[in-house]
């Protein structure tokens, strides 16, 4: 076994990979070290344990996106997107999303209650998919279509499963060539995210570490994976989200594996190919040791596996600065590492202060050095932290130990009655130097500034620096202080200050309207004003000033928190008033939550703003936390839309993916008259000079530029030169819905880029930011609802490393049409509404949005279906069953002649199957849960999901 040969080459260009000829990259030495010798469950969870450590992209579109991720991992030669699910051909657009396509979770996400954690975000089984073969897959299980298929484009098929004769409802079948691909994705996800198995929701999944699947399930992914193993665009796509992420899928790096965990040899021990050279399989190469929060006083201790082989000496463990923390070793023998050690490492003050190191290992015949980043945070008071995992309905509040507890109570309530901390109440990006931030006070009771300081993140940079203390001043209740640039010339601002911060290059208040500036409390950032992590123009020449709802500091953004002011504009500083809610309606109060230092809430109200507190309970009395925090909840997800079904002359019926935390849906079908308007300037009448501009255009481009290369459908284009060079567009009064246009960096530009931005209400809000990428032409497209009353567009250069910029064929879709609505009605807990009373040969268009109590979601995008040609045929009055829950009963109403009703648990197991013989309504006591109900009549299939 030890003899196994395959082949390796290292890439160089490390994650940028062209599909249409590949490299095999290099498995890390002693990257499956741990799960070496193991078989069956065991070798599964060792396998968790490696490939669990990951670090995601954000979900959507742009820079840092999933978006991005498929630049890279689903991009052929030509720039061509490889779709799994069709063979439409679609172009990368830079790192935007492609018109047409949706980011499919190949793993349905609602197997797993569509939690928006790393699996959300996983690009393993995240993939670009043509936009109706997705919405016709849904989350249906995989399959193999037996008799004539619902849906069939040639590479996706639905239809009824023929494999096997556990599961015969609907399926979804890949193409031959993709059906590998998609079992060795599904046997990733449930070995990446094993922790995930009480939430597994699928006819295909049971709710268990091991085996997990059905049995049917398994032989369906055993024998698709057998017959088509990985090819070399599974094995790049593999290496490039490593190179992502950071964590790789052990079913392409070796096919074989399968088998020891599930297949025919689960008994057996799997042997990886031996290792010759010295590695540490753990930690991993730059991972970092977070050890949290603690209170003065406190102790805390972390473990650190050590693990590897082949090492021809001792390890050497040092510090770089030393006196912070304390090891268990300072070396390690060769068998020591191979063995494992657990280091503890521990704080040796328990002062409060922020305490950082960094570990280094070394040695032992490594070829580079593991350094480990640590830190720790020592406060003087007991707090709760931030709220984490977040939905539209849940969510996991924390807090800090406090050792002398002998139990926490938690209290969680709606209404503001009190401040929870210090906020910023307002952020003044004037004229050069004049910059200013104001703190407010609103806790009722004076504070002492000297446990606060501002820090700032200067261009998207990710991380908050240069912390810089408030001083030692009291802050008096209801009170303002505003902390002034020392550059500042403003004689208004230096008469409104309360203290003045040095200005220099690094200081919290030389922004310039795209860094972000942090409140921190005893090191821990509690409030932040601008968008973190971004390079967007967020606060350039403005003012923001908080409004006066707003009560709790927080760590994030949310601009809808702010109003925004003119630029020098002053009049509001000194003047930030508090309003507090007249009562709290409390959700709990006071319960006890044991000696845990977290607690999950569920059946929360979505887009709801929550205040939590905890109290230590200790021998001498409670202790509160000291202050407060709020969490809000999501909104409620916008249903995806399905294909329309069953379109007659007369109806057609609306279909959607289930919402998680909806308890209902709105449905609303119309049909539409009036017209858009679409513009295109080719800028084919500007002069050298870049100049006259189009009629109603603004803008201070240095020129044009009159070759093929750099302009659009014909030369010349625009162009942009210097930093602060832009485009305006003309005001729209009818409203913006789309606009696009063509960009290209003339020259080499790394380190430039340009800003996307709408004017709204007269003020201008970002969109989007350009960065350099190569010198190809790029052909960015936006969309905006008319209710956003977007009425113009602009383009800027917004910072020169090097490099030019052409802009040209800027394209303005604008106007709306006036929608007549023929059906708009509230339905219960179902995916699919027949609409009916319509006239043949008619285009109707139909939305759906989710609810849950009195909350909505936003409107799903508009689709249309035409009804068919008029019948003579007398269309019979037929009933339409009603499935609803009462009083711990299903109930399945409107009923009639004969026909089955069957019921099914998420879990896919057979609950109920009976006839319905010509009675009008069937009643079955149920418990709490998510049934799904089929329905046959004489001539129709109902399938309805009810929540008990």
């Amino acid at each position: 076994m030890r003899n196994r040969t395959f082949i390796q080459i290292v890439l160089t260009a490390m994650g940028i990979f062209s599909l249409g000829f590949y490299l095999r990259a290099e498995v890390p030495a002693g990257y499956y070290y741990a799960a070496d010798g193991k078989s069956g469950a065991e070798l599964k969870t060792a396998l968790h344990q490696i490939v669990s450590s990951m670090h995601t992209l954000t979900y959507g579109s742009g820079e840092g996106a999933t978006w991005e991720g498929f630049s890279r991992t689903d991009c052929l030669d030509d720039n061509r997107v490889w779709d799994r699910y069709s063979s439409e051909i679609r172009y990368f657009d830079g790192c935007n999303a492609v018109d047409g396509m949706h980011i499919e979770h190949s793993f349905p996400k609602s197997w797993w209650g569509a939690y928006e954690n790393n699996a959300y975000r996983d690009l393993h089984h995240l993939y670009p998919a043509d936009g109706s073969a997705n919405s016709s897959k849904n989350n249906l299980p995989l399959g193999e279509v037996a008799g004539t298929p619902g849906f069939d484009n040639g590479v996706s098929k639905i239809g009824v499963n023929g494999f096997g004769t556990a599961y015969a409802d609907r399926c979804f079948e890949p193409a031959d060539e993709y059906k590998g691909d998609f079992a060795r994705a599904y046997l990733y996800v449930v070995t990446a995210y094993e922790n995930l198995y009480d939430y597994w929701q699928s006819p295909m999944l049971d709710n268990n570490t091991y085996p997990v699947w059905k049995s049917w399930a398994l032989d369906l992914l055993l024998k698709w994976h057998r017959q088509d193993p990985p090819g070399e665009m599974e094995m790049a796509r593999n290496d490039s989200v490593y190179a992502i992420q950071g964590n790789r899928n052990p079913y392409i790096d070796y096919p074989d594996l399968v088998e020891y965990v599930w297949g025919n040899h689960c008994d057996e021990p799997y042997l990886f190919p031996e290792e010759t050279e010295p590695f540490l399989a753990s930690p991993r190469y730059r991972q970092s040791l977070d050890m949290g929060v603690i209170l003065a006083g406190d102790h805390r201790t972390e473990s650190l596996e050590i693990l590897g082989d082949n090492l021809d000496s001792p390890l050497s463990l040092t510090w770089t600065v030393g006196g912070i923390f304390t090891l268990s070793a300072s070396t390690l023998t060769p068998q020591q590492v191979h063995d494992g050690y657990a280091l503890e490492i521990a704080c040796e003050s328990s002062a409060q202060g922020e305490y950082r190191d960094t570990l280094t290992l070394a040695g032992g015949g490594l070829e580079r050095q593991y350094r480990i980043p640590v830190q720790l945070i020592v406060v003087p008071s007991f707090l709760v932290t931030a709220a984490t995992d977040v939905t539209a309905d849940e969510a996991t509040i924390h807090w800090i130990n406090y050792p002398t507890a002998t139990d926490y109570r938690v209290s969680l309530w709606t209404g503001d009655t009190a401040a929870g901390d210090l906020i910023i109440s307002a952020y003044v990006e004037g004229s050069s130097y004049n910059k200013a931030i104001e703190i407010y006070n609103g806790t009722g009771h004076p504070v002492d500034l000297s446990a606060y300081s501002l820090r700032i993140e200067t261009n998207g940079g990710g991380n908050f620096y240069n912390d810089t203390p408030l001083g030692n001043d009291v802050l008096q209740n209801g009170g303002t202080y505003l902390l002034l640039n020392g550059l500042s010339t403003d004689e208004t601002l230096k008469a409104k200050a309360s203290r003045v911060i040095p200005g220099g290059e690094d200081s919290p208040l030389n922004f310039n309207g795209n860094d972000a500036v942090a409140l921190c409390r005893n090191g821990i950032v509690i409030d932040v004003v601008g968008v973190a992590g971004e390079i967007a123009y967020w606060g350039q020449d403005k003012t923001l000033y908080r409004r006066p709802s707003v009560t709790h500091p927080s760590a994030v953004y949310d601009a809808s928190e702010w109003i925004s002011a003119d630029k020098d504009d002053f009049s509001q500083l000194g003047l930030f008033d508090m309003q507090f809610a007249q009562e709290r309606s409390y959700i709990c109060n006071g319960e006890s939550a044991g000696l845990t230092h977290e607690c999950r809430f569920t059946d929360l109200r979505p887009l709801t703003r929550y205040t939590y507190q905890v109290d230590a309970v200790t021998p001498a009395g409670s202790v509160a936390a000291a202050y407060s925090m709020q969490f809000v909840t999501d909104s409620l997800e916008t249903p995806l839309l399905l294909d329309a079904s069953e379109v007659t002359d007369t109806s057609f019926r609306i279909n959607w993916e289930e919402v998680q935390e909806a308890d209902g849906y709105e449905v609303l079908c119309f049909t539409r008259s009036g017209e858009q308007h679409t513009v295109t300037e080719g800028f084919d009448n500007v002069g050298s000079n870049g100049k006259p501009l189009p009629d109603g255009w603004a803008g201070s481009a240095s020129g044009i530029y009159t070759t093929a290369t750099s302009s659009g459908q014909s030369a010349p284009s625009m162009a942009l030169k210097e930093t602060g060079e832009y485009l305006q567009t003309p005001d729209y009064p009818q409203g913006i819905v789309t606009f696009s246009f063509m960009y290209r960096f003339a020259s080499s530009g790394t380190g430039s880029y340009v800003v996307v931005e709408k004017k709204v209400d007269g003020n201008w809000a970002p969109v989007d930011t350009l960065h350099y990428v190569n010198t190809s032409k790029y052909y960015p497209s936006y969309t905006f609802s008319i209710d956003e009353g977007v009425t113009a567009m602009k383009i800027t250069y917004a910072y020169k490393a090097t490099g030019n910029v052409a802009v040209d064929d800027a394209v303005i879709t604008y106007g709306d049409y006036t929608n007549h609505v023929q059906t708009q009605e509230r339905v219960g807990e179902v995916t699919s509404f027949l609409v009916g009373n319509l006239s043949p040969q008619t285009v109707y268009y139909y939305q759906v949005r989710s609810l849950c109590d009195d909350a909505v979601s936003l409107w799903s995008p508009v689709q249309a279906v035409t009804t068919a040609e008029f019948s003579a045929l007398s269309q019979p009055d037929r009933a339409i069953p009603r499935v609803y829950g009462a009083d711990g009963r299903m109930v399945v109403a409107g009923l009639s002649g004969q026909g089955q009703v069957t019921v099914y648990n998420l879990s896919g197991q057979l609950l109920y199957d009976e006839p319905i013989d010509n009675r009008s309504e069937i009643i079955l006591e149920a418990l709490r849960g998510i049934y799904v109900v089929k329905v046959i009549t004489d001539s129709q299939i109902y399938n309805y999901k009810v929540r008990m």
